[in-house]
């Protein structure tokens, strides 16, 4: 019996943090619709040190480099970000805003800052 009731207040756990989460990983505004996971990836490349590669950003976030080749494909497609063969090395292409993607990032900053400002406060009130 007491794993049941675990496995229930578990999935009633998780069923909230889907809640509180939904509302925070679309970003809109009346030029575009972007993930969080592309305003990651724009806030990445904005503040990168040195040249910025989806090869080393995947393993900073821990996922796989086919699902940030997919994210960096919308972004592309999107206008929001460019592609630039690597001066050191021909064969990698490091990513660059494009004015439009500096004009995104800089427009949903702020949203995005408050959202997760809120889901913190979410989910500190589930724990």
């Amino acid at each position: 019996m007491t794993q049941t009731n675990d496995l229930n207040q578990s999935l009633e756990w998780f069923s909230q943090l889907q809640k509180i989460m939904r509302p925070v990983t679309t970003i809109k505004t009346e030029e575009i619709t972007i993930s969080l996971e592309q305003f990651n990836l724009l806030h990445a490349i904005t503040t990168q040190r040195e040249e910025f590669t989806p090869t080393k950003f995947a393993g900073q976030i821990g996922v796989s480099k086919s699902m940030i080749s997919g994210q960096i494909s919308r972004l592309l497609r999107a206008g929001l970000i460019e592609s630039i063969a690597s001066t050191v090395d021909r064969r990698q292409h490091n990513l660059k805003l494009t004015p439009d993607g500096v004009k995104v990032y800089t427009s949903v900053r702020g949203q995005v800052v408050e959202r997760l400002d809120g889901l913190h406060n979410d989910i500190a009130k589930l724990m």
